[in-house]
């Protein structure tokens, strides 16, 4: 049990010095951001499908987006802001089958000198695209958000080993300063393991730790920006670690050993 906890202790949000804006569309697409961005920086969006309103309103913006999908063919171009590629992320580059590795996707469309935000939707390939990225390569974004999938497997110790190597580099680098359960494909998105809740999909954003000053968090989420995926009552993160506490790590940690 106590794995599971500190696992789940690497999703911890703070609030930030900066305000919160909502990018794309009222319902399963949009996320959080924070409204810290201007003309310089170009956004790398991975996973794109039929929904691409976040990228539509960063275009907008009058950011350069780089749009990035193996599964689809083309997108329906609104600006000529946004630029979509027929490739895929992955944590090892496999020309054959469009798949890329985030450092060799900013350096084949030269990118390195710029200022970056991701986005990253892509069903559980982000453990490997991030957790095998490098801190030079990931410190090149200003912010990042991302879903994070399938962590009702949190128990099992392979999944839960991939989780924190991609978390913990996350977290040497970026604060998380807001996070939503997605409950885009059931009302219901959350599972419980033998006493502890868990939410299976999240929506996380992250900012670079060196850019903002951060302190516990006293929200309590959803939020007034959080809209529901599935037609229906945003859930509430009623649970460890979501739910502003002053209570140390330690004394989740040791809930095994008081019951």
């Amino acid at each position: 049990m106590n794995s599971i906890i500190e696992a789940l202790s690497l999703l911890t949000p703070y609030d930030v010095n900066k305000c919160k804006v909502r990018i794309g569309h009222n319902r399963d697409g949009g996320y959080i951001l924070l409204d810290d961005f201007a003309e310089r920086l170009t956004v790398i969006s991975y996973g794109i499908g039929n929904e691409y309103s976040f990228d539509e309103d960063m275009a907008k913006r009058g950011l350069n987006v780089y749009m990035f999908d193996h599964t689809i063919d083309g997108i329906k171009k609104i600006s000529d802001h946004m630029e979509f590629f027929k490739e895929g992320v992955a944590g090892v580059t496999d020309q054959e089958k469009n798949l890329y590795t985030i450092e060799d996707h900013i350096r084949k469309y030269d990118l390195m000198d710029k200022k970056l935000i991701m986005k990253m939707d892509v069903d559980g390939a982000e453990y490997d695209a991030v957790g095998m990225a490098s801190n030079d390569i990931l410190a090149r974004f200003d912010q990042i958000v991302m879903e994070i999938h399938f962590l009702d497997r949190i128990g099992d110790e392979g999944f839960r080993f991939k989780f924190c190597k991609m978390m913990r580099k996350l977290n040497n680098l970026f604060t998380i300063f807001h996070v939503h359960l997605n409950n885009c494909d059931n009302p219901q998105r959350n599972f419980i393991l033998p006493g502890v809740p868990i939410a299976c999909l999240l929506e996380v954003s992250f900012v670079r730790t060196v850019t903002i000053l951060r302190y516990p968090s006293m929200t309590l989420y959803p939020t007034s920006l959080d809209f529901p995926g599935f037609p229906a009552e945003n859930t509430l993160l009623w649970f460890f670690p979501f739910l502003p506490t002053s209570l140390p790590l330690s004394t989740f940690v040791n809930y095994e050993e008081r019951k």
